[in-house]
């Protein structure tokens, strides 16, 4: 029988261990999930048959209900599945899922950079039954970092949890669902707002760019939130914000822009939110492969600039960025990327584009 206290946790990064320690010292059944080429990853914990949590959340050994690399067993029974693995892993989870997951369950991708669409486009052409539930969250509920093979260290909660769903017309029976795990949480309208809205796209990669040299010659001594935001970045900050604002105004959401997005989740402004992070934010990133370009560039930059292409909105600065940071990885950002074409959205108008957030597949 499926028990509202009973939740999967896909993927044993750091997002993993910490949702997984910290959801179990509030209460609920944890199921936490690994892929299977990636049991490495959970070997400690399963020998130990927990994880230890210190810092900002709730703290203490805690002793998990499953960890297994079997998908079946997994998420068995669970009324709600976690997605925190990488955001390039969307495609190959949606996969493993699609035998398996059952009406009435719900998938909430954290975060998700439009892929709950994803899932949607791969569900759809699995023939999964439309009664499963798939949204994405604004954002991970936890800045962390593993401490050890079966630790976790959470050095500050991630604010309020916006939350959208795909289509959005199933957001009234999927939210509360995630509201019962995570109460300081809240609807967004759809889940394309959800995706360019994280904040993570904006805050990581051009200041990444721009401090590459000091990155690389600190040789691992780098604060980027203590660092990099001084005047320059913030000027380009403020222009991805801007080709945001223009996108979301095409789409008719809610939020004005995804700095806007960023202040109603912290509840703060953006100078005094960003003056905390500074203060308490962990060290990184220590080289130019970091996830803070090698995810954020191709999932959320490329997603949001080919949407401009499709709407018509011209995006310069997201364009300059991603063409840079490729420059300096060596990798073709456009072609690896989130497109709105992997998403299955070329050829909509912004009225087409409205309707299918809304009503998904037919």
């Amino acid at each position: 029988m499926r028990s509202n206290k009973k939740v999967a946790v896909i993927g044993a990064g750091n997002g993993g261990f910490a949702m997984a320690g910290d959801l179990t010292h509030a209460g609920f059944e944890i199921n936490l999930y690994e892929l299977p080429r990636f049991e490495s990853n959970i070997a400690a914990i399963k020998a130990k048959g927990g994880i230890d949590v210190t810092g900002a959340a709730r703290t203490g050994f805690a002793k998990l209900s499953l960890i297994t690399t079997d998908i079946n067993e997994g998420i068995e029974d669970c009324v709600a599945i976690m997605v925190v693995t990488q955001a390039a892993a969307h495609e190959e989870v949606a996969d493993w899922v699609a035998p398996v997951v059952k009406p009435g369950q719900c998938i909430f991708l954290l975060p998700g950079s439009g892929g709950s669409i994803l899932f949607g486009k791969v569900f759809h052409e699995k023939g999964v039954d439309s009664r499963v539930g798939i949204a994405e969250v604004l954002t991970l509920p936890y800045a962390c970092r593993k401490t050890g093979p079966a630790s976790i260290n959470i050095s500050r909660l991630l604010g309020i949890l916006g939350v959208g769903a795909f289509p959005s017309k199933n957001i009234d029976w999927i939210f509360p669902v995630f509201k019962d795990i995570y109460p300081s949480s809240t609807k967004m309208d759809n889940a394309l707002e959800v995706g360019i809205c994280n904040s993570n796209i904006i805050l990581h990669p051009g200041p990444s760019l721009l401090s590459a040299s000091r990155i690389e010659y600190s040789k691992g001594d780098f604060y980027l939130y203590k660092e990099a935001f001084t005047q320059s970045p913030q000027k380009l900050m403020d222009a991805l914000d801007r080709e945001t604002a223009a996108i979301l105004k095409c789409l008719g959401s809610s939020s004005k822009s995804s700095k806007d997005a960023f202040e109603k989740r912290y509840e703060k402004s953006w100078k005094d939110q960003l003056e905390i992070m500074a203060k308490i934010g962990n060290k990184g990133p220590f080289d130019v492969k970091s996830r803070y370009i090698t995810e954020d560039v191709p999932i959320g930059m490329v997603m949001i600039s080919t949407l401009g292409r499709l709407l018509g909105i011209p995006t310069p600065t997201f364009d300059a960025v991603i063409h840079l940071c490729g420059v300096i990885n060596d990798t073709d950002y456009w072609k690896v990327g989130r497109t709105t074409t992997k998403l299955g959205l070329d050829g909509m108008s912004a009225a087409d584009l409205k309707t299918f957030l809304k009503e998904g597949y037919k």
